[in-house]
């Protein structure tokens, strides 16, 4: 029943997340050619190069978010060793009747604070330089991927916290599609 409730609120309020109505600008800072990164908060652990891939560890851009999105991720972890934790995904949308902006997409929190190295980040991380895969897959939650418009721009940001208070953080901005 809450599902169900939460389907239809997420319906209901669709048009607050509608992707490039009103909005000249398709896909913001070339994704419609590149993935664009950025760290979005300070943390020990610094990341070097993030690059969408395959299951198989081939390059992929655009990415799919209908099938579990791979995500090669260059770090150093200049922290303790990251054995556990808990991963919030946040994400927006490109476009909006008010201008070119990224806007919610609301999840109603069911992508907030889940266990970190079930849900994609690979436990351990371990102190220095290394390179991991991190796996975000939506398709555990296809009312999210029913909403999300096909080949349109979304940002995604993932927020990993550790028990002892650290945590990394990471924005991707992307080309989707679905299908």
């Amino acid at each position: 029943m809450l599902q169900k409730t939460i389907i239809l609120l997420i319906l209901a309020l669709f048009p607050l997340n509608s992707y490039g109505i009103g909005c000249e600008e398709e896909f913001p800072g070339d994704t419609d050619r590149k993935l664009n990164w950025f760290p979005s908060c300070s943390s020990k652990i610094i990341i070097h190069s993030v690059k969408p891939i395959d299951e198989y560890g081939r390059p992929e851009y655009p990415v799919h978010v209908d099938v579990p999105l791979h995500i090669r991720v260059n770090l150093t972890n200049n922290g303790p060793v990251f054995t556990e934790g808990k991963v919030t995904t946040n994400l927006w949308s490109w476009g909006g009747w008010f201008g070119c902006d990224w806007h919610t997409v609301l999840t109603f929190g069911i992508l907030s604070n889940l266990d970190a190295c079930t849900n994609g980040i690979p436990c351990p991380i371990k102190r220095g330089n290394q390179e991991i895969i991190i796996v975000m897959d939506f398709t555990k939650w296809q009312t999210i991927i029913a909403i999300l418009g096909n080949d349109a721009a979304y940002q995604i940001e993932q927020i990993i916290s550790a028990p002892n208070g650290d945590s990394f953080c990471i924005t991707v901005q992307a080309r989707a599609r679905k299908y």
